[in-house]
């Protein structure tokens, strides 16, 4: 499965998590991903922000109520793997500000895509700073997705770290491209392959 498949399956996952029933949650990682995701949902089916016109509109919101469940420096610095530790503060800041931007571009490319998809909650585990909270997709088509959020139990709140769908880790996935083209190439050449996508 490649990262735009991955992509696409978190987008549905994290939207239509908002039809599960919130009384199948016993937990603070589940109750907090469930009233991010309700808000998010709340935003699409707001008549207001109907239609093409309200397409940039309706996307940014949406990012504004989904991305704060997202730890973007703890995803970028799994990302990078062992390319992470050589870099500089400026480079991990700019890292951190790319790798933020290519999830934000997969992920509201993808916000119309959603079509009445349900989440089974199938178990949700935690320690003192780990959590994981297992889904299932299912489609209109009655095809199941397994799609589980691993997020870190730190003190100001649980954030989401990686999202493994049907067993394959969107950070790992990227991780994976980054380390093919750093074994090819510079940092700098990274980098601005990166900038040049986004651009």
């Amino acid at each position: 499965m490649n990262y735009r498949k991955i992509t696409s399956a978190l987008c549905i996952g994290m939207l239509s998590l908002a039809v599960t029933s919130p009384l199948l949650w016993a937990g603070e990682p589940g109750k907090l991903l469930m009233e991010t995701i309700d808000k998010g949902f709340a935003i699409l089916k707001d008549p207001s922000l109907k239609g093409d016109e309200k397409v940039q509109e309706r996307r940014q919101k949406l990012w504004e109520e989904i991305s704060p469940i997202f730890n973007f420096e703890e995803m970028s610095k799994r990302a990078l793997g062992q390319h992470w530790k050589g870099r500089t503060p400026e480079e991990k800041k700019e890292f951190v500000v790319l790798f933020t931007n290519i999830m934000k571009d997969a992920y509201i490319g993808k916000t119309d895509t959603y079509s009445g998809e349900k989440v089974v909650i199938v178990s949700e585990k935690q320690d003192k700073k780990y959590a994981t909270v297992q889904t299932k997709i299912i489609t209109n088509k009655g095809t199941e997705i397994s799609v589980d959020y691993n997020m870190l139990n730190n003190p100001a709140g649980c954030t989401i770290y990686d999202v493994i769908i049907e067993g394959v880790s969107l950070v790992n996935n990227y991780r994976s491209q980054f380390n093919n083209i750093l074994i090819k190439s510079s940092y700098q050449e990274l980098i601005q392959k990166i900038k040049a996508k986004q651009s």
